[in-house]
């Protein structure tokens, strides 16, 4: 399999899996702006009771209610804005409708700019609808709860994997470590934001379908990078000994942040939110598990982009190209592979898998600061260290198990103190096994 089909079908893999997530979608700030309109326009002294909410055409929200007891009937509220998803007019209240029959004019401005702006609507929001049951039902709360914080986990699971995987497809070609991909996810997550804005402007109802498009954008832009970092800093610095490629890294993770923090500014940009809230997965002794679609959407687009990266490394041929010079590059290139190709092509590969990383935390929480990179590399090379540096199966292994036990430390203890911990067992499992869990304390063999 070719690289560039392997790329275009991650690519593909990476929309499909974004636009299916997104699809159809509630937004739970419309839909809460919607809800709270039933306190102005309907008496309270029997209670407002909201049945349900859902999405209908894009811009328009439809509010099932019943004003009174449990004898009175049913009826519907739709509200119709200007804009969905990252749209500015997103929050435009254009039209409302009672059983179908539109307010005037008069009755909506004053919704707007006297119902809406006053504190007292956001006290008499009756609440979202009644969640339900779940999807399953558990026997214990307990365990309900380890199901919440091992769904609650899976994020930073994967993140990890995708910044270890990075990291070793260098050190295994050169034996050199990049230390700057943490930095790189944080550019992924900017330059993320910086195409949503940009698209949400040129194309204003194109609601959450532009973010898809906007990571295609981001992971090009970052993989534009990776070829540049390949060609002017990793191949001509690969060639001499010592630790030169060691201090670029050094160099790259004070660059990078700093040009970030001077192209957005002093202050972080913040998405605002969009989609639907969560919803009941689980139940078990009175405990929900929550989870919702956006974070079930980016888990999946990673691991479908790890899961496949694996598979191409060992069937294609740039996988073979890749294994040959990692193991003797002498001896590869006498049989007609072009080691500085390979690497190029590797450190297109490695940085769009960090950029990836960063739109992923851009899509789930809003946004990136410039300077969160950081730390995201240094656990990245933690989980490359300990999975067996140039083993890329043992990278994502390593990332997986560091993920599992961070969540772990986050149940049973403070979460400011999980760095420390990290740091502190890394160090103590590579004194007895130097290698990590598939590579070797000396000598260039090593496990795919």
């Amino acid at each position: 399999m070719p690289l560039r089909a392997v790329l275009s079908r991650l690519a593909a893999l990476a929309f499909l899996t974004l636009t299916a997530a997104c699809a159809g979608s509630l937004d739970a700030e419309q839909s809460r702006l919607c809800r709270m309109l039933l306190p102005a326009l309907f008496a309270q002294d029997d209670g407002i009771t909201v049945i349900d909410s859902e999405a209908a055409g894009g811009r328009m929200v439809h509010i099932t209610f019943r004003a009174g007891g449990r004898d009175a009937q049913e009826r519907l509220l739709t509200c119709r804005f200007g804009g969905a998803g990252y749209s500015a007019a997103k929050r435009d209240l254009v039209a409302v409708l009672i059983d179908g029959v539109g307010l005037g004019e008069t009755q909506l401005w004053f919704l707007k700019e006297r119902w809406l702006e006053s504190q007292v609507s956001v006290m008499s929001d009756p609440g979202p609808p009644g969640r339900g049951d779940g999807l399953l039902e558990l026997p214990s709360r307990e365990l309900a709860t380890a199901l919440q914080y091992a769904l609650g986990g899976l994020p930073r699971l994967t993140l990890l994997a995708l910044l270890a995987l990075a990291t070793a497809l260098i050190y295994g070609l050169i034996g050199r470590i990049n230390l700057a991909f943490g930095e790189f996810a944080a550019m992924g997550g900017m330059v993320a934001s910086l195409a949503i804005l940009l698209l949400a402007a040129l194309f204003p109802r194109a609601g959450l379908a532009i973010e898809p498009a906007a990571l295609l954008v981001t992971l090009g832009t970052i993989a534009l990078w990776g070829i540049v970092v390949g060609k002017r800093v990793l191949h001509p610095l690969a060639q001499r000994r010592g630790q030169a490629i060691l201090v670029a890294g050094v160099g790259m993770m004070v660059a990078v942040p700093e040009g970030l923090r001077l192209a957005q500014g002093a202050r972080n940009t913040w998405l605002p939110p969009v989609g639907e809230g969560s919803f009941v997965l689980a139940s078990g002794g009175g405990f929900e598990v929550m989870v919702s679609m956006r974070v079930l959407g980016v888990v999946a687009m990673n691991l479908l982009a790890i899961a496949l990266l694996l598979l191409a490394m060992r069937s294609s041929r740039f996988g073979r190209s890749w294994r040959a010079i990692a193991d003797d590059p002498e001896a590869a290139e006498l049989l007609g592979l072009d080691p500085r190709r390979t690497l190029i092509r590797s450190s297109l590969i490695a940085t769009a898998l960090a950029g990836l990383a960063g739109a992923s935390v851009m899509l789930l929480h809003g946004g990136i600061t410039f300077s969160s990179g950081t730390m995201m590399g240094l656990a990245g090379l933690m989980a490359a260290i300990l999975g067996g540096v140039g083993s890329l199966g043992g990278a994502v292994l390593a990332g997986a198990l560091i993920g599992v036990m961070q969540t772990l430390w986050m149940v049973f203890h403070a979460i400011e103190h999980w760095e420390l911990a990290s740091f502190t067992l890394l160090t103590a499992f590579l004194v007895l096994k130097p290698g990590g869990f598939f590579g070797y304390s000396e000598g260039p063999e090593r496990r795919f």
